[in-house]
């Protein structure tokens, strides 16, 4: 299974010089949302990176067009402004949609 990235251009790069092969540095959530889609159809991705700004954006649109696929898994990271405050944590939901239980720590 191969990894991708969707994020601005330095993000792109600095996963790029990490070994991700396949990295799209898009500049707006539409244009974002379209490389999902292609990416989604692809049988051999099984990961994809995207920043949380771009996400935030386009939420809808990603929810509904993940909502009955089991890969790729979506990841979503800070970009180069750094992190946003989630009421969600993205881990958290990740591990929910891949083992279909919701995890409690107290």
């Amino acid at each position: 299974m191969k990894i991708s990235v969707i994020a601005d251009f330095d993000t792109v790069v600095g996963f790029r010089l990490a070994g991700v092969k396949q990295g799209y540095a898009v500049n707006s959530p539409e244009e974002a949302l379209e490389r999902l889609r292609e990416l989604v159809k692809k049988e051999d991705v099984g990961l994809v990176i995207i920043t949380e700004r771009l996400v935030d954006k386009i939420r809808g649109d990603v929810e509904k067009l993940l909502e009955k696929k089991s890969f790729p898994l979506l990841v979503e990271i800070p970009d180069k402004a750094g992190p946003i405050e989630k009421k969600v944590d993205p881990l958290k939901e990740l591990v929910r949609r891949a083992v279909g239980v919701d995890i409690k720590i107290e």
